[in-house]
């Protein structure tokens, strides 16, 4: 028998032994609802550099349990510990019959869910860094479209003023992407060990 025919009949056997627990259980009736709400603070530093943190907030819905959070890890913690209680309270008073497997199953969402954080969080990364391009994108278009629209030439006091303001976002958005691109390489880094 080869390797992948094992593997193979190992998971044929992992779920017989499940639903066999389910059937004994009386099936899978357990629920569990979370919300998310995220608040961005953004602002400026006394040397004019803008920064942004996200907070958070994860609430279960079925025990409307709450918590607050800076860092994703611990909504992540939040929702593994609510979930592997729901698993436990099923399991309470039931046949030993597949309970391993039960368990394995609730700790294989988790390891799935560690493996691809890294690149989810990369991937949202570049994502707002391509959004950012694409309003500086925008926003030279809106410009010319400003700057023929009004009959401005580029001597123009106001075209001027417009200039040194749409100047200064450019900067920022700058500035912002330079902020991404380090928090994309500290996450790549991260990721390597």
């Amino acid at each position: 028998m080869t390797d992948a025919s094992r593997n193979e009949q190992e998971t044929v056997d992992q779920q017989a032994i499940y639903r066999e627990f389910m059937e004994a259980a009386g099936g899978p009736h357990n629920v569990a609802s979370f919300v998310l709400r995220f608040t961005q603070d953004m602002w400026e530093d006394t040397e004019q550099e803008p920064h942004v943190r996200w907070r958070g907030h994860i609430r279960h819905v079925q025990s409307e349990e709450e918590s607050r959070f800076v860092d994703f890890a611990h909504a992540v913690a939040f929702i593994q510990e609510n979930l592997n209680a729901l698993t436990a309270s099923a399991l309470a008073g039931k046949p030993n019959v597949g309970q391993t497997t039960v368990m394995r199953e609730t700790f294989k969402l988790w390891e799935q869910y560690a493996a691809s954080y890294t690149d989810m969080m990369v991937s949202a990364m570049e994502q707002t860094r391509r959004q950012s391009d694409l309003v500086w994108q925008q926003i030279e278009v809106a410009r010319e479209q400003m700057r023929r629209m009004w009959g401005c030439s580029e001597t123009n006091v106001q075209a001027q003023t417009m200039d040194a303001a749409l100047e200064n976002l450019q900067q920022q958005v700058e500035a912002l992407t330079a902020r991404v691109k380090q928090l994309e390489s500290s996450l790549q880094a991260g990721k390597g060990r």
